[in-house]
C-alpha cells in the first residue's frame, strides 16, 4: 500500500483550517449548539403562552381547551420554523454578503409583522365565513362539547396550511422582490459581530426571536381563540347563579308559609 510522507504539522495545520472554516460563520442548523438554541426557543414561546394563561381574565378557558389552543400554534409556528431556515439558508447562499443567521431573523422580522396583518384581516374574513355557512368544524378554538380531537386535528391541520401560505405568500412578495436592498441594508449590521458566530447565533436565535415570538404567540392566541368563551362560560355561570337563587327563594317562601 502505498504511502506518502507528509511535512511535520500538515495535519494539524489542515485541522485547524477545517475547523476554522466550519466554524468561522453562523449557521442556523449547524452544531449542536445551534439545535439546543432552538429547543430554548421553542420554550421561551411555551413560557409566553403559559405567562398569558395566568394572566387571562376570568373566567379562564378550561384547561384542556387552552393547550388545544396553544398545540394548534405549536405546530404551526413549528412548521414556520422550518420555513425561516430554508429561506435564510437559500437567501444567503444567493448573491448576496449578509449571512445565514442574519438572514434568520430579517425573514423572522419582516414575516411576524407582515404575517400579522395578513392572519389579522384572513381571520376576520374566516369567522364571518364559518358563522354564513355554518362551518362548526372550522369555528376555531371550539372544539365540541365534549371536545372531540378529530375537530382540534381539523384546525391544526388548517392553521399550519393557512400560516405557510402566508409564510410564502411574504416571501414573494416582499422578501424575494427586494432581496438586494435588504442584504444591502443588513451586511453592515452583521459585520461587526460576524466573527463572533455563537454572540451571533445566540442574538438572532433567541434574544430577538424570544421577544417576537413571544409578541406574536399573544397576538396570535387571541386570533385563534373562542371569542366567545367568556361569554359562554359566564352565560353559563349567570344560569347557575340564577337557579340557585330561585332555589333559595322558593325555600324561603316555604319556611314562611310554615
Amino acid at each position: 500500500i502505498p504511502s506518502w510522507d507528509l511535512p511535520e504539522g500538515a495535519m494539524e495545520s489542515g485541522a485547524d483550517e477545517q475547523q476554522a472554516a466550519s466554524g468561522g460563520e453562523c449557521r442556523v442548523v449547524h452544531g449542536d449548539f445551534a439545535m439546543v438554541v432552538q429547543m430554548v426557543l421553542a420554550g421561551a414561546a411555551g413560557l409566553t403562552l403559559l405567562v398569558k394563561r395566568w394572566r387571562e381574565p376570568q373566567p379562564k378557558r378550561p384547561l384542556l381547551v387552552w393547550f388545544m389552543d396553544c398545540s394548534k400554534q405549536g405546530v404551526a409556528m413549528g412548521m414556520q420554523h422550518f420555513v425561516n431556515v430554508f429561506l435564510a439558508i437559500a437567501l444567503a447562499h444567493s448573491e448576496g454578503k449578509a449571512g445565514e443567521c442574519i438572514w434568520y431573523i430579517t425573514n423572522f422580522s419582516i414575516t411576524v409583522f407582515c404575517g400579522l396583518i395578513i392572519l389579522t384581516m384572513y381571520m376576520k374574513l374566516h369567522r364571518w365565513l364559518v358563522d354564513r355557512y355554518q362551518l362548526r368544524w372550522l369555528r376555531s378554538g371550539e372544539y365540541g362539547n365534549p371536545v372531540d380531537c378529530r375537530i382540534w386535528f381539523v384546525q391544526t391541520v388548517y392553521w399550519v396550511i393557512i400560516c405557510c401560505v402566508e409564510k410564502l405568500l411574504v416571501a414573494s412578495l416582499v422578501i424575494l422582490p427586494f432581496h438586494g436592498v435588504i442584504d444591502e441594508v443588513i451586511a453592515p449590521i452583521e459585520e461587526p459581530i460576524r466573527q463572533y458566530p455563537k454572540t451571533e447565533l445566540v442574538l438572532v436565535m433567541i434574544l430577538l426571536p424570544a421577544m417576537l415570538n413571544a409578541f406574536f404567540a399573544w397576538v396570535i392566541d387571541n386570533l385563534i381563540k373562542d371569542p366567545d368563551a367568556h361569554v359562554h362560560h359566564g352565560e353559563h355561570n349567570e344560569f347557575k347563579d340564577s337557579e340557585a337563587e330561585m332555589e333559595l327563594r322558593i325555600g324561603r317562601a316555604h319556611l314562611a308559609s310554615v
